[in-house]
């Protein structure tokens, strides 16, 4: 059920129910204030502010929906594979629900100070509305982005800790318990194996040099059958742990967005794919890697994984490979958006692929040089 005019519709509800959402008002006369409607990809986010004569909050308003591309790509030869099956429309809303309510409950019974959630006020099915408290924390990709070459708003090292906690934050996630609407894949070292071939073989057959990605799935297959045990360590999957849903507040106070906690998997992968946005995010492909140092990224990247790990050996041959997967996943997204592209922005996307696929390339090599002597770096 949709009304045609949704933001009416929330702040009538907004209004009824403010009181309950915070009870730090002393009055039931509240005003309620629409701010703005952001259209997404995957959402629509409305934003309002609730006041009295004293205070006020701001509210954020979520209504998922999937307007992108189909998943299974109607045949069509540049829609990359999918590695596992996409969530549907439908049920978007209510794991999304779900799981925020079970992280917040969860990570509020731990003794983490630094370690926080999305507050969730209230649930409207009816609309698939998810109503949340909303943050004036900063987005970690922005924070990140400032401490380019470009932008040097601050340096390196201080966002060190915001990055260990991160690794923190991501550990007790996959620690976290929940059994209702979770699905275990990719729990065998084969299933790693096999995302890798289907892969290489659609970069291979979209981009040519075949050769190149057949040594690719040959040096990742041999190594996983090396690396990787028969059974590989589950945690609840992320789905989506990146850079731009990783809020950071004071005092280095990290929370994390979007997810819906329907997945049980390998834990190397949201460390692989998160590593990989880190070290491999737009700005500094299209640059050619000149936007961060190598030895920068490291510091981040050694920062995270610290924080996951803490006194634990860190199983740096077992995440090279799933970043190497991630990079592979990647590599193939963007062929699939800029095919999909109209004609007038052609001549652009056949750039775009081809200055990605450089500098992902010579990344792949780099990769495949750790994987094989089992380095770090």
């Amino acid at each position: 059920m949709m009304s045609t005019d949704q933001t009416t519709v929330f702040m009538d509800h907004i209004r009824e129910h403010a009181t309950q959402y915070f009870t730090d008002f002393e009055s039931t006369q509240v005003e309620v204030k629409f701010d703005e409607k952001q259209e997404r990809i995957a959402s629509i986010l409305y934003q309002f502010t609730v006041c009295d004569d004293e205070q006020n909050h701001g509210i954020l308003v979520k209504v998922p929906y999937y307007r992108g591309l189909s998943a299974s790509g109607s045949g069509d030869s540049y829609f990359k594979p999918r590695l596992f099956p996409k969530t549907e429309p439908r049920d978007m809303h209510r794991f999304e629900y779900t799981a925020l309510r079970t992280i917040y409950d969860y990570f509020s019974n731990l003794d983490e100070k630094n370690l926080g959630t999305i507050r969730v006020l209230d649930y409207l099915p009816e609309y698939h509305a998810i109503l949340t408290e909303a943050s004036t924390d900063t987005n970690l990709r922005q924070l990140f982005l400032q401490t380019s070459r470009l932008h040097a708003r601050f340096t390196p090292s201080e966002i060190d800790l915001p990055f260990r906690n991160v690794g923190r934050w991501l550990r007790f996630y996959h620690e976290m318990s929940k059994e209702d609407n979770v699905t275990t894949r990719h729990a065998n070292r084969r299933d790693y194996i096999d995302a890798v071939a289907k892969l290489t073989d659609f970069l291979a057959t979209s981009l040519g040099d075949k050769p190149f990605f057949q040594k690719v799935a040959s040096v990742l297959e041999a190594n996983a059958l090396q690396i990787l045990p028969d059974l590989l360590p589950l945690g609840l999957g992320h789905g989506d742990f990146a850079l731009r849903n990783i809020l950071v507040g004071e005092n280095d106070h990290v929370t994390v967005l979007d997810t819906f906690a329907k997945w049980r998997t390998p834990i190397y992968e949201d460390i692989g794919y998160f590593l990989n946005g880190l070290k491999r995010p737009g700005p500094q492909v299209a640059s050619q890697g000149l936007l961060f140092g190598s030895e920068q990224l490291s510091a981040y990247e050694h920062a995270f994984l610290e924080g996951y790990f803490e006194q634990k050996p860190i199983p740096y041959p077992e995440i090279r490979l799933y970043e190497m997967l991630a990079l592979l996943d990647k590599w193939a997204s963007i062929i699939t958006y800029s095919h999909q592209r109209t004609v007038k922005f052609r001549n652009f996307n056949e750039t775009k692929v081809a200055l990605a696929s450089r500098y992902f390339k010579i990344s792949a090599k780099r990769l495949l040089n750790q994987v094989a002597k089992g380095k770090s770096r």
